[in-house]
This record gives structure tokens, sequence and C-alpha cells, in this order.
């Protein structure tokens, strides 16, 4: 009897600390999911950083764990679009709306895919959904991609009203600034260009782009001064920039 009972504790004991097949698959998926996340992570990092191709191959490896991420697989549309590789960056993020068709951020990149390839009546109606989730917390993303590309299809109040949204939301948004110092100048508001411009050439995110409206607004407001002091520092911090020598050489549209 005392044997019969001893075996039945040891028993016991057994069944408790052996995993059953369930907590088996359990764990293998906590470790799975532990493993992409930290390949998402580093791809991440990288492609924040600039290098592309390492972020790349860290999305591939990512997803060679889980196929059906479409956190990875959208990430990986947006490093294809920068690598140039236009066809597998529509079928990466293609893929990762089947999966999560509600995805705000998702449809926000999928918005500017096809804005970046001249579809831009395609492309508006993804924006439209990504603002329309009230669970999307960066709109202001999907809004200033949707200025983006009205002004690049050359629908100027429509990308204004966008941009001014943008800036209601994030105030020192320095890209909608940019863009609408873009649409100032085009209709021959030099002072309002300026005032947008400012705030971005003050930035330390300013490019060279940037120095060279500001050159050009400066002129047509006729003030020599600011003109030759934007100049001077388009040459100090882009001296080998190539709308610097475009412009030195008077090869500037609007010179």
């Amino acid at each position: 009897m005392k044997r019969f009972g001893f075996l039945l504790l040891a028993g016991l004991l057994a069944a408790c600390a052996a995993p059953n097949g369930s907590q088996l698959a359990q764990n293998g998926q906590a470790d799975v999911k532990r493993r992409t996340d930290i390949r998402l992570e580093l791809a991440t990092a990288y492609f924040t950083g600039g290098q592309s191709e390492i972020a790349l191959q860290e999305l591939n490896r990512a997803l060679e764990l889980s196929p059906r991420r479409a956190d990875v697989l959208g990430l990986r549309a947006l490093v294809l679009m920068q690598v140039g590789e236009t066809e597998a960056a529509g079928q990466s993020l293609r893929e990762a709306l089947r999966i999560e068709p509600d995805n705000p951020s998702l449809q926000n990149n999928m918005g500017w895919f096809l804005c970046q390839k001249g579809e831009f009546d395609k492309a508006m109606p993804y924006f439209e959904r990504a603002l329309a989730t009230k669970s999307y917390n960066s709109p202001q993303k999907a809004l200033l991609n949707a200025g983006l590309c009205r002004m690049r299809q050359g629908e100027r109040a429509q990308a204004e009203a966008f941009l001014r949204r943008v800036l209601d939301a994030e105030p020192a948004n320095l890209q909608a600034h940019a863009g609408l110092a873009r649409l100032a100048y085009d209709r021959a508001d030099y002072v309002r260009a300026r005032s947008h411009l400012l705030k971005v050439i003050e930035s330390e995110q300013a490019a060279a782009e940037n120095f060279l409206m500001a050159v050009l607004i400066e002129r047509k407001l006729g003030d020599a001064a600011a003109e030759q002091s934007f100049l001077a520092q388009w040459r100090r911090r882009f001296p080998q920039s190539p709308q610097l020598t475009a412009y030195l050489r008077g090869e500037t549209d609007d010179k």
C-alpha cells in the first residue's frame, strides 16, 4: 500500500513537472515571436540609420521565422521602396494588407507607394481609410502624405488643406512647413513662404533644396542682405550639393 502511494505521488509530481503538448507549442510560439521581434527591432534600427541593405537582410530572416507578420512585411516594403525595388515593395505591401486589411499604417504606406508611382487617384482612398480609423495614433503621417501627394498631382488647394491639418495636429512639423512654403512661393506669396521656410532653415533637418528656396525668396523680396546670408549658410552646410552647383552656374529655373 505504501508502495502504491509512493508511485501515485511520483506520478502526480511527474505530471506537474512535465509540460504537455499544448504548453510546448505555446513556448515554441513565444520563442518564435521573440526572435522575430528582435530581427524587426534590428531592421528598424538599420533602416533608420540609412543601412537599408542590412535592414532588408534582417527582415528576410524575420519572415523566415514568421511569414505572416504584417508589421515585418510592411517595413520590408518601405525598405524596398528606399532601394528602388518598386515591384517587390508593392508585393510586400499587398501581402501585409491581406493579413491586416484594416491597419491604418499599412493603408498610409500603400497610399504613398501609389503616389510615388503617379497613381494619385488610387492613392487617395488609402489615405482616407487610414484617417477614418479612430484608433490610428499617427494621423498626421497620413495627412502629410496626402498633402504631398496632392502637391505632386498639382492639386494645390487640396494639398494646402491637408498640410494645414498637419500643423493643427503637430505645429512643428517641418515637412508640412516646407510644403506650405513651396505652395506659397508658387502663388507669389513670398512673405508667407518665408514664414514657413524659416522654421525649416533654423532646424538641423534643413536640406540643400530648402536653402535654394530661401535664397530665391529673399531675391524675390528684394532683401539682398538676407539673400547673401542664406547663400553663405548654404555654402557652409552643403558645399557639394548639386543644387548649389546648379545655382552658382545659373542653371536654376527659378533664379
